[in-house]
């Protein structure tokens, strides 16, 4: 009886040391999975405070996909039971639990090797070619070694003992290795960059919009985009039209042999010097290229930042269409062909369309306020002596700094007032429409233009000279007094002078008329 008493105690004993073993083992393996989770989560925190990091300092994104992926992966199944697979499939699953971790070590590794030191200028940013070849290459020798260690499989002999398929592969990817090869050395090189307008020698132009590892991408005129195998790049003749940082833009255009060359070379200056795209450094060239059978062409060669077809189109079509209007202010036009059989008659003056009657001009001019005091015969006296211009969209009708003798009413369309704050800064301040007037303080004071006038569309001015106003007061020399008042007061709305200095200043600008004018004499 005993001995069945002591028999039963061990046998509670020894179950009790069992359930403690099984204890123990779940607390562990609880433990262990604790810690697989706390590192696989400090291991994603710190990937994500790393990126949050790179974008507010500017750096290279990090590479955040495949190594989230792969911690999730090795989290998951060092989690699992894997004993329970069988051996074959065990392997598999740690081989891809290991290459995605490979894979993603690679990628960061390349990341704070090569991009990082590389947008801190340290060394010239690698291709992009470049780094997908050190990560295909550096994936595949990854591969090949996990595979052996753990498969035991020669992936490398596998693919060389086959003669047959390595010669398929080898002829079947010829061209792709030509133009891969070509593609690394675009890349390395710096015959261009993304960005730069190219011609190749198929007669192919267009702005180089990504170089791969097989083509080079260009978007030509019409935005289409061109795909171009990189061995065709290499091989052929190459043109960088914008390496230098402008491109040039040529053109023809054809004026009458009636304007003499040298004043159409300046009247063709004025016009392209004026207009904003066209740079000064190189500066604008205009020649006599031949003597054509109605027309002297003249070859105008002018830079600009703009890339592309068709910003140089956009260009040259301003030029031409404020050549056009420019000729129509002197009296010219663009000539064309013409048999007759008669002798030549002279070419009266080329009249603006829609040309407002002289009445409508005294009204509208009327209408200004520093003339708002004029009789209807003095309005008529201005008006006679007044010029009737129109400019083009774009044109600049006055150039800040710029000298000048006249002030102008708006009869059509509108301008705007440009002002340069600092050297290459400019600024709309306003505009002007039918019925306003700018200029008056050159016209009236000799000053110098505080602020370029340029059109915003098609514009008809009156053009009120200093002559105009000269032959108006020698008819009527008290009006110069009226004038003096009245462009005092427009300087102290523009300037908002104290009622202190309104006195001496309006004295100061009558006696600065009248020795502008010389209306009174000995006075």
């Amino acid at each position: 009886m005993a001995g069945e008493t002591a028999g039963a105690s061990l046998l509670a004993h020894g179950a009790e040391r069992q359930d403690r073993r099984q204890d123990g083992a779940i607390e562990a393996r609880a433990l262990a999975l604790l810690q697989i989770w706390i590192g696989a989560l400090a291991a994603t925190a710190g990937l994500l405070v790393l990126a949050r990091l790179c974008r507010h300092r500017a750096l290279p994104s990090v590479p955040l996909r495949l190594p989230l992926l792969a911690i999730a992966a090795w989290a998951l199944l060092s989690s699992l039971p894997l004993q329970g697979l069988p051996p074959t499939y065990r392997v598999w699953v740690l081989l891809t639990d290991d290459l995605l971790l490979t894979y993603a070590a690679i990628l960061l590794a390349l990341w704070a090797t090569l991009q990082v030191p590389a947008h801190l200028g340290l060394w010239r940013p690698p291709p992009q070619l470049l780094l997908q070849l050190l990560t295909l290459g550096s994936g595949a020798l990854a591969t090949v070694v996990l595979v052996r260690q753990s498969a035991r499989l020669d992936l490398v002999g596998l693919v060389t003992t086959s003669a047959v398929l390595t010669a398929v592969i080898g002829l079947a990817a010829q061209e792709s290795l030509k133009d891969l090869f070509a593609g690394l050395e675009l890349q390395l090189g710096d015959d261009f960059t993304e960005g730069d307008f190219l011609e190749l020698e198929q007669g192919v132009r267009g702005v180089v919009v990504q170089v791969s590892w097989r083509d080079t991408m260009l978007r030509n005129m019409d935005g289409q985009l061109v795909v171009v195998p990189n061995s065709l790049v290499t091989e052929g003749v190459l043109r960088n039209l914008g390496r230098s940082g402008a491109v040039s833009n040529r053109f023809s255009v054809g004026l009458d042999y009636d304007l003499p060359p040298a004043q159409a070379r300046a009247l063709l200056e004025k016009v392209v010097l004026q207009h904003p795209r066209v740079l000064r450094e190189p500066s604008p060239r205009i020649r006599v290229k031949e003597f054509q059978d109605s027309a002297i062409a003249y070859e105008l060669q002018v830079w600009q930042r703009e890339l592309g077809d068709g910003a140089i189109g956009d260009l040259r079509s301003d030029l031409l269409e404020q050549i056009w209007y420019a000729l129509a202010r002197e009296g010219q036009s663009i000539p064309f062909p013409v048999r007759e059989l008669q002798p030549r008659r002279s070419r009266e003056r080329l009249q603006l369309p829609a040309r407002p009657s002289p009445q409508l001009c005294c009204q509208t001019l009327g209408s200004a306020g520093i003339f708002t005091d004029l009789s209807a015969e003095q309005l008529e006296t201005l008006v006679d002596g007044s010029h009737l211009v129109a400019y083009g969209p774009g044109e600049a009708v006055v150039q800040e700094g710029a000298e000048g003798r006249s002030m102008f009413h708006v009869l059509r369309g509108t301008v705007e007032i440009l002002k340069e704050l600092e050297p290459g800064h400019t600024v709309a301040v306003r505009r002007l429409g039918p019925g306003e007037v700018f200029g008056e303080m050159t016209l009236f004071l000799d000053a110098p233009r505080s602020a370029t006038v340029r059109a915003t569309e098609e514009c008809l001015l009156l053009e009120v000279d200093r002559d105009s106003i000269s032959g108006l007061l020698e008819e009527n020399p008290d009006l110069l007094e009226r004038f003096a008042a009245m462009v005092q007061e427009r300087q102290a709305e523009l300037r908002s002078l104290d009622r202190e200095q309104h006195t001496e200043r309006s004295n100061a600008l009558l006696d600065t008329m009248k020795r502008l004018f010389f209306a009174f004499k000995g006075s």
